[in-house]
């Protein structure tokens, strides 16, 4: 069964103290968004706009939204995903082959 999945890229580098790590959530090894580093932990998705000119932006066929669902820990953000995997595949995610 498809899931979820979730990769950390830490920081590195001479000013890593001042970075903050990227969560990134993949589907398949595509990537299709992110979840915040700080609390609260808000997720993020990429999906494919309706109409090309709902954000004024005809340059780009995709749009950031952000769930309403602020979690406490990463934990609990990447179980509520899993949770409900089924309901959020069958919006119109776009995705970036990173690999």
């Amino acid at each position: 069964m498809k899931n979820f999945t979730f990769k950390t890229i830490k920081p590195t580098g001479k000013w890593r103290a001042f970075e903050s790590s990227e969560i990134i959530i993949k589907v398949d090894g595509k990537e299709c968004g992110n979840i915040s580093d700080s609390k609260p932990h808000t997720i993020h998705l990429r999906v494919i706009k309706t109409d090309i000119n709902e954000d004024k932006n005809p340059n780009c066929i995709w749009k950031n939204i952000r769930l309403k669902k602020q979690s406490e820990s990463l934990d609990e953000a990447k179980a509520f995903l899993k949770e409900h995997y089924n309901t959020i595949i069958k919006w119109n995610l776009h995705f970036f082959d990173t690999e």
